[in-house]
């Protein structure tokens, strides 16, 4: 049988007391680095909605339109779209559009704004479709401009 000498012991210890420090140290650098993460995110989920609350009363003079009446819009003397909850006016613009007048009318009356970003237009493009703009969805209607109320 071996015998154990108090340096064993001390070692043991020791090599105990060092792997459970670096895991408690590990144990709280991930904490930290959550709470870090967590922190980042709400304050850019506070940005957003700042941003958004803006955007809102900067469109609070637009009539509403809700998606059924957006959808009596559905032919290329009379084409609507909504893209990012706001309805847009693009009859002038379909026969002009570089895509082709199908693929407009494929999103004529509707919510194009997942085939919009699809797409990847330039910013120019993006900038350019404001001048349509007609007015906005009802709260109810929304999906990407909420307020926090």
């Amino acid at each position: 049988m071996m015998e154990t000498t108090g340096a064993d012991i001390d070692m043991s210890s020791l090599k105990s007391a060092l792997a459970t420090t670096s895991l408690s140290q590990q144990m709280i650098s991930f904490a930290n680095s959550t709470f870090r993460l967590a922190a980042t995110a709400i304050t850019r989920l506070q940005q957003q909605q700042q941003h958004c609350e803006a955007e809102l009363a900067s469109l609070a003079h637009l009539p509403e339109y809700s998606l059924e009446q957006v959808s009596w819009h559905d032919r290329p003397d009379d084409c609507w779209i909504v893209l990012n909850d706001k309805v847009y006016n693009v009859t002038k613009l379909i026969h002009n559009h570089p895509g082709g007048l199908e693929v407009m009318m494929e999103q004529a009356g509707r919510d194009a704004t997942l085939a919009f970003r699809s797409v990847g237009h330039s910013i120019n493009a993006i900038e350019q479709v404001d001048e349509f703009l007609v007015g906005i969805l009802p709260a109810k209607e929304r999906m990407y401009l909420r307020s926090a109320k």
